[in-house]
């Protein structure tokens, strides 16, 4: 299967180094520094599975900043992107998710869309009226960092 995880923080690593065993994985990031480093097989966060992984391991794990060219691809789509919490407004910030749908549904992909992005109660409901041709599901993560 084609996979793509935008982005290669703590979650969005993780899921792209254990799915890339047995799938063909594009971790999509904006950073070029943290792209150069997943396709030189070192981890851009300090976790010892992810490095042993990357280091040790057989996967087909590809980084790349073309987003487009990824989720065009893809079979399923996994969004890994930060949404930080503003203690001001009391929301999440879901900029970065929205742009990521955005670029996807623009790209035209039929991929199944899962986020594993914090996001408030009631947003996958409003994400999918926005954007009715993509199937997007809601699966929370729950990792402890540096214990993927």
């Amino acid at each position: 299967m084609n996979i793509a995880v935008a982005g290669t923080g703590y979650v969005g690593l993780s899921l792209a180094t254990l799915l890339s065993q047995h799938n063909h994985v594009m971790a999509v990031d904006i950073i070029p520094e943290k792209v150069d480093m997943v396709n030189r097989r070192e981890s851009p966060i300090a976790d010892a599975y992810i490095e042993d992984y990357l280091k040790h391991k057989n996967l087909s794990l590809t980084a790349t900043l073309d987003g487009d060219s990824a989720y065009r691809e893809a079979e399923l789509i996994i969004i890994a992107a930060p949404t930080n919490y503003d203690d001001v407004t009391g929301h999440f910030d879901t900029r970065a998710v929205e742009s990521i749908l955005s670029q996807i549904q623009r790209v035209k992909s039929r991929a199944l869309v899962v986020i594993k992005s914090t996001i408030p109660i009631g947003y996958t409901q409003k994400i999918s009226e926005r954007y009715p041709t993509l199937s997007i599901l809601f699966a929370p993560e729950f990792l402890r960092e540096g214990k993927a």
